[in-house]
Parts: structure tokens; sequence; C-alpha cells
């Protein structure tokens, strides 16, 4: 299992997308963020379809559906998530996965799926 790297930007200022090759399950850090909104990026570079799936184990969550986003072969999406809706409370982490869209393994080059995360503040320290 794979980190992904967040991004910190601020309100009203640009960041760079640092993106990351793909893995069958990533986790993204998100325990120094409170209850902040995270930009999750991600370009499918595979010829096959697939679907990235967030578990919803944050605070609250548990009766929740999980977050699924099918992406087409050579396309892009863009998730927006809360943290609090999806990071693990005893890890400080959110898990994702990279699966075909019948939620098995993913058929493709999973590290063809490049994903790149950012947490974007108001100007002031996280």
């Amino acid at each position: 299992m794979a980190d992904i790297t967040l991004n910190q930007a601020k309100l009203n200022e640009g960041v760079a997308f640092t993106k990351t090759a793909g893995a069958a399950s990533q986790t993204l850090d998100m325990s120094a963020i409170s209850d902040f909104q995270t930009i999750i990026l991600l370009e499918n570079g595979d010829a096959a379809d697939c679907r990235v799936k967030f578990s919803t184990n944050g605070y609250g969550a548990s009766n929740a559906d999980d977050i699924d986003v099918d992406i087409a072969a050579g396309e892009f999406a863009v998730i927006q998530v809360e943290s609090m809706y999806v990071k693990d409370p005893s890890t400080g982490k959110a898990t994702f996965q990279i699966l075909d869209q019948d939620d098995t393994a993913f058929s493709g080059t999973v590290a063809n799926v490049l994903v790149s995360a950012t947490q974007i503040s108001r100007g002031f320290a996280v």
C-alpha cells in the first residue's frame, strides 16, 4: 500500500500538482488535517476503464456508502472529499482503491492511473 503526497495550497493561490502512479490500494495521510476538503485529481492513462473507490470510515460515516467514481480510459476525474468523512480516526489516513468498474481487481496497468491530492486552506496553518 502506497502513501499519496498531500499538496498544500492556499485559497486564491496556485499549486503545482504532484502526480503519483496509482496502486491497487493506497492511502492519503490526512492526520494533520481537521475537517478540510481535499481535491483528488485522477488521470486514467490506461486503455481500460477504472473505478476509484474511497472507503468511508471517518467519524459518523459508518452507515454511509463508499465513494465510487468511474473514469473512462484516457479521461480525467476530480473528487472532492471531506477529511472527516473518509479518514480513519485511528490512523488519520484515507484509503482508496483503483478497480475495474465491477469492483474487481483492475485489469489494466494500475500505475497508468495517476493520482494527485491537494488540500486548500484559507491561508492559515493546518
